[in-house]
């Protein structure tokens, strides 16, 4: 299994979390946020591993058609160009 990612990098993206998540994990952000305020607290391994999935599945996820024939690269083939 790959490294998990910093906690501080994780809270970043639980504020988006708290937004445009299921109940369940929008619940689950607004409790890691609200924890994370504490100076001492740090989250529990579990914890920290069900953040790192949130995040990841917020970035895979990101609602783009993989099968769509998308062209990153401009190769200067475009006749329309000015």
């Amino acid at each position: 299994m790959s490294s998990l990612r910093p906690v501080e990098e994780l809270l970043y993206h639980m504020r988006t979390v708290v937004r445009s998540g299921s109940d369940w994990e929008a619940n689950f952000a607004r409790s890691i946020v609200k924890h994370a305020k504490r100076p001492a607290w740090n989250p529990s391994e579990k914890q920290h591993q069900i953040m790192q999935r949130m995040v990841s599945e917020m970035f895979t996820h990101s609602g783009t058609n993989t099968s769509d024939d998308i062209d990153l690269i401009d190769r200067g083939d475009r006749h329309d160009a000015a």
